[in-house]
């Protein structure tokens, strides 16, 4: 079951194709947003677990391979109280 909210991050990773390749160009096109953009949301979808990536620069693919959002905790790494 998703969160109650949703980051914009969050929206443009569900937007992706489950379990297929997608060009980085493809992705900025089917979001509407500049290539900047697509890089920093699609490292951010790798650093979460919801993307795999192959290739590089020009040639660089993506598929999502989770199908919800992820993130990761934001609680510190001090003592559970």
């Amino acid at each position: 079951m998703p969160p109650p909210f949703t980051t914009a991050t969050d929206r443009t990773l569900m937007l992706l194709p489950f379990d297929k390749w997608i060009s980085i160009d493809a992705v900025a096109r089917q979001a509407k947003i500049d290539k900047d953009t697509a890089l920093r949301v699609m490292r951010a979808g790798r650093r979460r677990g919801v993307l795999r990536t192959r290739g590089k620069g020009t040639a660089q693919q993506v598929m999502r391979i989770h199908p919800g959002p992820r993130r990761t905790s934001y609680r510190s790494a001090g003592p559970k109280l």
